[in-house]
């Protein structure tokens, strides 16, 4: 579905969604962006605004869809970042050995897995101890209110209200999770030190979390 419908999501979503964006990869702890994980990447968007922010670091952006890494690849390339590279991938079974990244990102993309909760787990299992994840998702308890003016960032066409406020209250919202939903998700995959805020732009849950440290040796 992502092969055929990702140029048109990118097309209208890349704007409104700007601002989080960016605030999601500002929200990257600062001296813990060695090696950064970003699950769901789209067009790459949150992955390049963290690379180009951090040019020390390297970011690895994985999606299902290969269209969607097609485009993330091009996009890379027409931004000059050299440290953020893409591929294909499952969320459910993410190709990565155990403890390989610092830090994880996913915004967007958790209400479309087949198993959120198996996705967390992976995303946890490729963290190195004490490292950190951000979630963010639609808010599912959204009000109308915000939804409609979330709208206007979308589309600039007013007579598609109607469709578009339908589509967002029952699909996009509607089958989404809560910031509580996400936050139980995340302690239940073995997160710990979770804090939930949301964006001040849309309306989106942020989860921010951290894998669990080893017992320090003595």
């Amino acid at each position: 579905m992502w092969d055929i419908l990702g140029p048109v999501y990118n097309h209208h979503i890349c704007g409104a969604n700007a601002e989080l964006f960016e605030d999601i990869a500002r929200r990257a702890p600062a001296g813990c962006r060695d090696s950064c994980l970003e699950v769901g990447t789209g067009r790459g968007y949150v992955a390049l605004n963290l690379a180009a922010a951090c040019p020390e670091s390297t970011v690895t952006g994985v999606d299902y869809s290969i269209t969607q890494v097609r485009s993330a690849e091009r996009l890379r390339r027409k931004k000059g970042i050299a440290n953020c590279s893409f591929r294909q991938a499952d969320a459910m079974r993410l190709p990565f050995a155990d403890a390989s990244f610092d830090g994880a990102l996913t915004v967007g993309s958790i209400k479309h897995w087949p198993e959120p909760r198996r996705g967390l787990a992976e995303i946890h299992r490729v963290l190195r101890p004490g490292g950190w994840m951000i979630l963010s998702e639609t808010d599912r308890e959204a009000t109308d209110g915000e939804i409609r003016a979330y709208m206007k960032r979308l589309s600039p066409y007013r007579p598609l209200d109607p469709l578009l406020f339908w589509g967002l209250r029952n699909i996009i919202f509607g089958g989404s999770f809560s910031g509580r939903d996400l936050a139980a998700m995340a302690a239940g995959t073995g997160f710990g030190a979770i804090v939930l805020t949301t964006s001040a732009t849309c309306p989106y849950a942020i989860v921010e979390a951290r894998k669990k440290k080893e017992p320090a040796c003595t």
